[in-house]
């Protein structure tokens, strides 16, 4: 079986989960023998053994998780098209000297090119949708993307999407009948983790990710003003970058959490498995989370972990505190009673460490191989 895929994130250049989920499933992949002809827009990458990589390469790469004030939009917008129409047309010439028997697209930036591959080749085309337009802005969306996401879902002959609560908005929100879409959720190799052994004595507690409105960290921050009230040795750090910064640092001072809210900006891979193996709490408070790959990491680390109700990592952990983002009391709650009944916290976190036997990328590849058979059975 040999796939030709389409990348637009690859370590080391990974603003979310698309870069890692892309990387980790072409490894998982070229292990179990498929043949993989991957496709980026840069030439620096992490090498993996047996893959071939196609670099069309790009002045300068753009990532669609960076857009997100209107007031931007229009130079950014039109910027980003350029860079994914000169994807495209270099995609595809590279395409057409290859032989493959299934295109495999990630998020509409590829999609183009693979709906262009597809009608040059008659191959079946994957686009799998890490994130939506609707996602990304809370429920305001542009529309110029949405009929772009719409357009690459249609074209698709199957749809993979990372959660159910996703597979649930492709239906509802973009009209893709359920029969057409395939949820393989995202994984973890937590042997990343293992090394990384720091004492959870101190009372910290940890976000990791973009900071924007998607991800509601205020909330949060207004959770921990509820913690440091009850607990003055209390620190919350927060470890990404994003548009919100500057409104969540002002948040802090205004709350009073200048010297206990911590922003740490972004850290290197090494310096965030550090980041997870020392934190006594990691919360993850988003708003509307297609998956959340960090929780994952969070209890690679066996840290006791808060994930809101909300996001698809929820569906597949069973042994982590699940909340309504909204509710900053329950998580201010929690996080205290972590810090109290710390034998709560390890038992939690052990019986998480356990599930991720089965949460691997090696049973995600077999999922999307069972998918290549499908379409090329057809």
């Amino acid at each position: 079986m040999r796939v030709f895929m389409l990348g637009w994130e690859f370590p080391p250049h990974s603003v979310g989960g698309l870069g890692r989920h892309t990387y980790e499933l072409v490894k998982a992949l070229s292990r179990l023998g498929i043949h993989v002809d991957l496709v980026l827009p840069f030439e620096d990458y992490e090498y993996i053994p047996g893959v071939n990589f196609h670099i069309a390469l790009l002045a300068k790469i753009m990532s669609i998780y960076k857009i997100f004030k209107k007031s931007d939009f229009s130079d950014l917008y039109e910027n980003l098209y350029k860079q994914i129409d000169s994807y495209t047309k270099n995609s595809v010439l590279m395409g057409k000297k290859e032989q493959f028997d299934v295109i495999q697209a990630n998020d509409w930036l590829t999609a183009r090119a693979g709906i262009e591959l597809k009608k040059i080749t008659g191959k079946p085309l994957i686009v799998t949708i890490h994130s939506t337009e609707y996602d990304r802005t809370i429920g305001h969306p542009w529309e110029e993307i949405v009929r772009e996401e719409t357009y690459a879902v249609n074209n698709a002959d199957i749809v993979v999407a990372v959660s159910e609560r996703l597979k649930d908005q492709l239906v509802k929100l973009y009209g893709v009948p359920a029969d057409k879409i395939v949820v393989i959720h995202n994984a973890i190799d937590k042997s990343r983790f293992d090394s990384h052994k720091i004492s959870k004595r101190s009372k910290v507690v940890l976000y990791v990710g973009r900071l924007s409105l998607q991800k509601g960290i205020d909330n949060l921050i207004h959770a921990f003003k509820i913690v440091s009230e009850h607990d003055k040795d209390a620190l919350l750090y927060i470890v990404g970058e994003g548009p919100e910064m500057k409104h969540l640092i002002e948040l802090s001072i205004d709350l009073g959490l200048s010297d206990k809210v911590i922003f740490f900006g972004r850290v290197s891979e090494e310096d965030m498995e550090n980041f997870y193996s020392l934190a006594s709490v990691f919360v993850m408070p988003s708003v509307s989370e297609p998956f959340g790959i960090t929780a994952l990491e969070a209890v690679a680390s066996k840290t006791p972990t808060i994930v809101s109700l909300q996001s698809g990592a929820s569906e597949i952990l069973k042994n982590v505190f699940k909340v309504d983002f909204w509710d900053s009391q329950q998580i201010a709650d929690l996080i205290i009673g972590l810090f109290k009944y710390r034998a709560v916290g390890e038992v939690m976190s052990n019986e998480a460490y356990s599930e991720l036997t089965d949460i691997t990328w090696e049973n995600s590849a077999k999922k999307f191989i069972d998918v290549y058979n499908r379409l090329v059975k057809k």
